[in-house]
Order: structure tokens, then sequence, then C-alpha cells
């Protein structure tokens, strides 16, 4: 799995949202490092974890993991020989109290969750170490009764200290007048008091420091002097007692690395395993079946990153047919359809719940390859069209059973009718390679060829004609229409231009699209359409083959193909296909001469398109066998 698959399918988003879950550092990297497996039983045992922490989640409210806050790092300064600190020592105390207590409350889940409970046998509770750390470490300092030592040293301080505050109050009261304020401090690590620097020579003492004045001079009262220096060795002695009881632990520690390092595995992986179960809650998840070679089975399915407003989608492939087309208008959902398909595969690949009926099922894909999106690299100055086909002929070579292909409107960017034909070619090579396909197109005759060909099916995205919406919802077995035709008109397009549109489209071939505006010139002179009128006094039209007129129950246009009959009844051309109406039914719409230029041949109108091939062919020479079958009105 590269970046750009990962990236093209969201799974990058769904890792982050489980990196948040997660409490530690290890685990959260494990989580946005995780990719999708193709080993079965291992797939199996990871969801299974992410079911158990589901089934324990919904039971207990509180999950005693620990975020592990510089646990890692305490053992690898332990293996290269530094001390560690008494804040260092108060960490792993609140690790090894965490440790044990997931070890006892994992072993008590033994009945729902046999498998992830089964983890914390391996855990240590290394009561030893928590408990000397809790003897000799309190309030991130060592305390007082460490050692016997230590205790008696700390006594000798509080005593000499006691002692030179009383001599300090006693000065400081018989020399008041010398001092610039009533304030001891500690300067250099010594007593001292504030003397105004006109009365230095008569205050008797050592000079420590001056205020940056000048004014004030900090000195050291000379019956101090014998007491501070015994109180500096009583503080290096407490130093070094402090660190030989830290070295003590340290030591102690250092005999435990395998089984702290153990213990550090064990809760990143619970911590890991919870961090997917809470996600699988967030989503709404379930643990779905795998069935290894039989396609997949996506039962109401929602986009991981749309919540529960996403519409669900519910698919198969691989199973009755291979490959999957889906057409439609744009906006219409195509994009995201295909994108969920491939993500909750990586997602169920990688061990993770998604938001779908527990009864869908899923097959196991060793690779999945990716065409979303525009991919238009200006570092390499290729066009959009040239970068996907690029990604394409990646594809092409890299494709075969046991993999999933997903591309998003192949063959576009280029030529509408060599984009197709490239489409269907490609379409057709994937499928011969034995893989699984999903692609969304444009192109009606990509359509077609679904319709017919084996091993394929067409789909599409519902649309709401009447508000204009699209539903997001796939139809499996029905291609879509790009509705551009119906919005245009829903937006008050004129209905001829609308008309001509489809007439354009459907009806003539492609060298008619491109008549010159030269070819269009009218005749000025317009001949009155309104010639008789019938006995009962109603108006009788004339109608001239070739005529455009409206149908209103139809509501659309025909061609005029013979003109109405003694009992009014004319023949018409309607979407390819001819029917008879009486004359009453419609309603003059554009006159055969304002629809094409003078000559005209109408038969292009009223022939089939393989009839209007056929002429062409023989116009160009004589073809053995080939023949166009007429049938006198």
């Amino acid at each position: 799995m590269n970046k750009t698959k990962i990236e093209s399918l969201e799974f990058d988003k769904v890792l982050a949202l489980l990196c948040d879950f997660a409490m530690s550092d290890a685990a959260k990297k494990r989580a946005i490092e995780l990719l999708p497996i193709h080993d079965e039983k291992k797939i199996r045992r990871w969801l299974n974890e992410t079911t158990e922490a589901c089934t324990i989640i919904e039971k207990s409210s509180s999950i005693p993991v620990n975020s592990l806050h510089g646990v890692e790092q305490i053992i690898a300064l332990v293996d290269k020989g530094y001390l560690l600190t008494p804040e260092q020592f108060g960490f792993l105390a609140t690790f090894l109290d965490s440790v044990k207590k997931i070890k006892r409350f994992m072993m008590k889940q033994d009945y729902h969750a046999p498998t992830i409970s089964s983890y914390a046998y391996s855990l240590y509770e290394l009561s030893e170490i928590a408990d000397e750390i809790s003897r000799c470490i309190r309030n991130n300092q060592v305390d007082d009764y460490a050692s016997r030592s230590l205790a008696k040293t700390r006594n000798k301080i509080v005593s000499i200290e006691e002692k030179i505050k009383a001599k300090l109050a006693q000065i400081m009261k018989t020399a008041s007048s010398y001092l610039q304020e009533q304030v001891v401090s500690v300067r250099n690590g010594r007593y001292v008091v504030p003397v105004k620097n006109e009365y230095k020579r008569k205050f008797s003492g050592t000079i420590v420091d001056q205020s940056s004045s000048g004014q004030t001079v900090y000195i050291e009262p000379k019956d101090l002097n014998k007491l501070q220096d015994e109180l500096l060795f009583l503080k290096v002695e407490e130093e070094l007692e402090v660190q030989k009881i830290l070295g003590q632990l340290t030591d102690l520690t250092a005999t435990y690395k395998q089984e702290l390092l153990i213990n550090i595995e064990g809760m990143i992986s619970y911590d890991f395993i919870f961090a997917k179960a809470k996600l699988s809650k967030f989503m709404h998840g379930n643990e779905v079946q795998l069935q290894q070679d039989e396609g997949f089975q996506i039962l109401n399915a929602r986009h991981p990153l749309l919540g529960r407003d996403a519409i669900p989608l519910t698919m198969s492939l691989g199973n009755e047919y291979m490959a999957l087309v889906i057409t439609g208008p744009n906006t219409g959902g195509k994009t995201v359809t295909i994108k969920t398909v491939g993500l909750l595969s990586m997602m169920v690949q990688a061990g993770l719940h998604i938001p779908a009926d527990r009864t869908s099922s899923f097959c196991i894909v060793k690779n999945i390859f990716v065409d979303i999106g525009d991919h238009q690299s200006i570092e390499h100055s290729l066009s959009t069209f040239s970068s996907h086909i690029r990604n394409v002929i990646d594809i092409l070579q890299k494709s075969r059973e046991d993999t999933l292909i997903i591309l998003d409107e192949i063959g576009s960017g280029t030529d509408p009718r060599e984009g197709m034909g490239l489409a269907i070619a490609i379409l057709e090579a994937l499928y011969n390679s034995g893989a699984m396909i999903i692609a969304t197109t444009h192109y009606s005759e990509i359509k077609e060829f679904a319709e017919k060909a084996n091993g394929f099916q067409n789909g599409s995205m519902d649309f709401d004609i009447e508000t204009l919406q699209p539903l997001y919802k796939l139809i499996v077995g029905k291609g879509g229409e790009s509705q551009a035709f119906s919005i245009a008109q829903k937006l008050g397009m004129p209905a001829s231009i609308i008309n001509r549109a489809k007439e354009i489209s459907y009806d003539q071939p492609k060298e008619e699209r491109n008549i010159t505006p030269a070819t269009f010139k009218r005749d000025n002179q317009k001949r009155q359409k309104k010639k008789a009128i019938q006995k009962d006094n109603l108006s009788m039209i004339t109608y001239q083959i070739g005529d455009a007129v409206w149908i209103s129950q139809l509501q659309t246009k025909g061609i005029v193909v013979s003109t109405p009959n003694s009992m009014g009844e004319m023949e018409l051309l309607v979407k390819g296909q001819k029917m008879t109406l009486n004359h009453k039914r419609v309603k003059p719409f554009i006159d055969a001469e304002e629809l094409y230029p003078e000559e005209y041949d109408l038969n292009q109108v009223f022939d089939s398109k393989d009839v209007r091939k056929k002429k062409k062919m023989m116009d160009r020479k004589h073809v053995e066998g080939l023949t166009i079958d007429h049938i006198e009105e």
C-alpha cells in the first residue's frame, strides 16, 4: 500500500481518528502506521480482538490503560547506565500501578473476552520495585526515611538551620540601624543580611554580594561562618546519600529490564486494541465476515467519515459479476461509493470494524489499485489525461486475481469517442486479468457495453428529477443517465433548445453534428402553413414530411414521416421510434425548411443508424454481400 492509494481512499483519515483514541505515543504511532494485511489468520485475530474490546467497553466505562508517560525513556536510560531521577521513579511507579490494575481487570474479563484477557497473564506486577519506590520516593523527592543515614543527616541539617535562623534574628535586632531592610536572604548558598553600603566596614562579616545600584551589600555575619560551613558539609553528605539511594533503585530497575519491556509492550497492545474498539463505537461499526475467494457482499454500509447521515450502500462484487460500472450525474455520489468499497476493504484487512451490517462479507484481496481524482503532475508537465493513463498502465501491469481495482471516470479527459473506446479496452483487459473492478463513467457506450459483456454489471446513482437533488443511493442492475436534459428543462431552458440538443445527441450521426453555419442559410420567403379548413370549422393544418411537431401528451418532439391520411392519422419519428398519432394530438413546432438545409436528404433523419452506416459504405465503394432491406409503406 503506497501513500497515494491510502490518501485516495482516505484510509489515512481513518487512521488519524484511530490515533486520537490511543493514549500512549507508542500506540498512536502504531495506529498511524497500521496497514492492511492479507494473512487470513492474523486478520481474524485482529478483528476478534477489536470485538472483544468492544464487549468490555460496553460493560465497563473505565479501562485502566496508562499513557506510559516517560516509561520507555526510563528503560532506555537505565540500559545506558544513567541514574534515574526521583521524578522518573514517580512515573515508573505510576506505570507499575497501572500494570497491576490492568492485569487484575483483564483477568476478570475471561468470560466476555477470552483472547485479549489471556494477554494479561504475560504481565508482571513487579511488587519489589513498586514497593521500594513507594518506600524511597515521596512527592517526586527521596524520602527522609529512604535510609537511616539520610534521616540522620537531614535531622542535623534541620538543627543547624534552626541555630542559624536564631542567630540571624538576634543580629537583625541588634544591628537594625545598619540594615537596608529587615530581610534575610541566601546568596551563593550562604545566609546573608542586607547592609547599607556606608556601614559595610562597621558590620562584622564577609561580603558575599551587592545590589546592582551599589547601595546595598550582602554580608554573611561573622558569627554564622562556622555554622554555615557545617551546614554546607551536611548538604554535601545529604546529596551523596540521595545519589546512593537513587543508584540502588536504578540497579534494581535494571535487573527487571526484560519484564518491564514486556509490560510496556503489553500496555501498548491494550492501548491500541481499546483504541480500535473506541473507533468502532464512534463509527457504529461491526465485525464482518471473511469469505475467502467469494467476493464482497456489502450490506447497509456507510462511509466511515460521513457518519450516520450517509446513505447506506448495499452491493456485491466478485460473485455473480466481477466488474461493476456505475453511471449517473455529477455530484450524485459515484466517487463516494467506489471510495467506500475500497476503504471498507482496507479497514477489514487492517482488523478494524466497519459501519456495515455484521452479516456483510468481504474477501481478502492481495492488493488494491486506485485511480481517483486529478493526478496531474506539474513537476513533470503531464496533462491530467496523461497522468491518469500512466497510472492505469501501471495498474494493467500489476492487475491479477485477488486484486481490487477502483477507477473513477475512466477514459475521461480526452476526445469522447476515443476515450470511450480506450475505457472499454482497458476494462476488458483488467477483467481478463482476473481482478475485481468497480468503475465510474459518464459514457453511455460503456453502460451499453456493461449490459452485454459477460462478468459485467451496471449500476447507477439514484436521482430525484423533481427536486434536482441526488439521492446518493446505488442501484445495481440499472445504468444511470447524466440527467443534463432533465435538469436543464426543470431549470427553465427553452424546450426548442432541449429538443434540438436531444436531436443532436440521439438522432443524427456524428457527421451531421459538424455542419457549418453556411449550410444553414434560410430562404427569406416563408410559406404559409395553414391552407384549408375542415367542414366542422375546425382548423386543419397542412404538414410536410420533415416538419417538427410537439406531442403534448408525451412532452416531447416528433418528426413527420408521412402526412395525415383520410382519417387524420400521421406517422411520426419519436426518439428514434416510429409511431402513429392523429393530427389533432400534435401541434406545429418547427418547419422542415428551418430544420434542414435546402435539398437536404431527409432519409438521413428517418433511416436507422445501421442503414445510414451501410449507405455511407456503399457511397465509398462496392461491398460484397452488403444489402439494405427496404419496406414499402
